[in-house]
């Protein structure tokens, strides 16, 4: 597993590489690569390949920033007094650190493939055809993915596809429809040279990750076609390179990582390129600091065994709310009464000890979860991407991230479908394989009713992908960001549960009008918990403002509204 990666780690000398020799001297480095003859070679071609891919280890607090979007969606919330946390109360402005982090990283990202995308001719006589073909692909494909992360989170964007030179850096914003149109006809291009087997620990772009960033780019931008056939390609290959996995946990586990489900990961390499996330999403019993945290609201998204909203199902309980609940609430979300990472989890104000599983025999420890200051805001955490086996190295995780797999593929597809008028069985059949999977056997979705089943893939999309980093985007594309982004993040009650269930929306979001609720700061044991308050402004904040410092630089480019300068 993951010998890939230590060639991509290799190329992090890159750009000490790319040196180019004074003018006086009129012979090549003999120690290392001429800027003037890089790429010549299929060593070099490689080597610069693989620096491509830099840009997927980009972190936002030490966290992978692929996740990081649900922290700042009504799902999650960063514990943190951080730049993050503005983004996610609707206070960032264009001089928000994390956002210009971010945007740096891409934009390096696409930099480093345009510069491969230019030069990698000189090595055309003498690379095989093969390899020529399939490492411009791959770099095509990183392009257009570091793109498509820009224009959802920014807009129109500039559309930058060869390096520039210091007086051609005044680049106007492309439209994102342009840059969209741009995108889908990159990837398709490219797939035709990528790979078909599926080796999720390789690392490396394939032809099914071409189609399926093309069909969730298509999805979003509603283009119902392409995200159809985009997402049909790889379908194709179900049985042969893609696969439900039957348990739902390993997926996000070190277990998981060699799943045929996914279609594409950012690798990390313990000692090498490592990252924070046992630290971030760990308890404070098993050595975690719990920054990033769920909001209460999310554990009440999911329905009862039996199909049925919470708000709906005799089978749910409200003083035993995590019984009789689709499994995957279980498996997405660290609950009240579970073990989670060896520990007895339990956030119960009176449950100042609990057990320690870690120990031969178990032992009754001091529990820090229901007595830490800064342990249990919301009483619930992420049990996704949390595995013990990192429990003693907290900031030295090496478990990959999780970029698209096939059960998404399949939710593009059915929404798309729905979405252009032509619902069939086939959009029954790919709900259903995520939802009857082994370890999750949820009943099937038999409406064919367009808005019944429309709401359905809404719901399906929030239950199956919670912590993966995609409700930002949904909750954008689908205009409901100012109604749930303006809700308060809720906490549970300190002692108790609600008598009575939330209301639940079709969209499986969470309202608690008849449910006692604290004033922000106050200390209540039957009341729910204001974490944060947050505001949200539908004629600002579907977009994020540019970074200044962008502006300053680039004075062909304009501010998103708003935001000023």
């Amino acid at each position: 597993m993951k010998s890939n990666i230590k060639q991509i780690l290799q190329t992090l000398l890159l750009a000490t590489l790319l040196v180019s020799c004074d003018d006086y001297i009129e012979r090549y480095p003999l120690n290392n690569p001429s800027d003037a003859t890089f790429l010549s070679s299929e060593t070099e071609l490689n080597m610069a390949v693989t620096g491509c891919y830099n840009a997927l280890w980009t972190k936002v607090q030490s966290m992978p920033f692929v996740p990081v979007f649900d922290q700042i969606s009504d799902i999650g919330w960063d514990r943190n007094g951080s730049p993050l946390q503005a983004v996610g109360r609707g206070a960032a402005d264009s001089s928000n650190g994390d956002l210009l982090g971010l945007w740096t990283d891409l934009y390096e990202g696409i930099a480093k493939c345009n510069y491969v995308l230019t030069n990698m001719v000189r090595g055309e006589e003498n690379i095989p055809t093969d390899v020529y073909n399939q490492s411009k692909a791959e770099v095509r494909f990183l392009r257009a993915l570091y793109y498509h992360y820009l224009i959802e989170l920014w807009g129109g964007v500039p559309l930058v596809t060869q390096p520039l030179t210091l007086s051609e850096a005044n680049v106007p914003r492309s439209s994102k429809s342009q840059i969209v149109d741009f995108l889908l006809t990159e990837l398709e291009e490219c797939a035709n040279d990528l790979p078909v087997e599926n080796n999720p620990t390789n690392g490396r772009a394939t032809q099914g990750a071409a189609w399926a960033i093309a069909s969730r780019i298509a999805l979003y931008n509603e283009k119902w076609d392409i995200a159809i056939s985009s997402a049909q390609k790889v379908m194709a290959l179900e049985g042969t390179e893609y696969l439900i996995h039957p348990n739902y946990m390993d997926l996000f586990q070190y277990a998981g990582q060699d799943s045929k489900e996914i279609i594409f990961s950012a690798q990390f390499l313990k000692g090498e390129q490592t990252h924070s996330m046992f630290r971030f999403f760990g308890t404070r019993n098993a050595k975690g600091h719990t920054n990033k945290k769920p909001s209460y609201q999310t554990a009440d998204s999911w329905e009862c065994i039996d199909g049925l909203q919470i708000d709906e199902s005799p089978l749910y309980d409200p003083q035993h709310p995590f019984e009789n609940r689709d499994p995957r609430l279980g498996y997405t979300l660290a609950l009240p009464g579970s073990i989670y990472l060896g520990f007895q989890y339990e956030t119960h104000g009176d449950s100042t000890y609990c057990w320690d599983y870690n120990q031969d025999p178990p032992k009754r420890i001091p529990n820090l979860e229901a007595t830490h200051a800064y342990a249990t805001f919301t009483g619930i955490g992420w049990r996704k991407y949390a595995d013990n086996l990192d429990r003693l190295a907290v900031n030295d995780c090496d478990l990959n991230m999780i970029v698209i797999r096939y059960a998404e593929v399949l939710l593009n597809y059915a929404e798309a479908k729905i979405a252009s008028g032509s619902i069939d069985q086939t959009v029954l059949d790919a709900i259903n394989k995520i939802r009857q999977r082994p370890t999750v056997e949820m009943p099937p979705i038999t409406t064919t009713d367009p808005e019944a089943l429309k709401y359905a893939v809404y719901r399906e999309r929030k239950y199956e992908l919670a912590g993966e980093g995609l409700r930002l985007f949904d909750i954008r594309r689908w205009k409901i960001a100012e109604r749930v982004m303006n809700l308060p993040v809720l906490g549970r009650m300190k002692r108790s549960y609600p008598a009575i269930a939330p209301r639940v929306d079709e969209y499986g979001t969470s309202y608690y009008d008849e449910i006692p609720i604290a004033e922000q700061g106050e200390s209540s044991d039957f009341k729910m918990r204001v974490v944060e308050l947050r505001s949200f402004n539908k004629d600002r904040d579907y977009l994020w403002p540019i970074p200044y410092i962008e502006l300053d630089t680039n004075t062909a480019m304009e501010q998103n509204p708003g935001y000023g300068n």
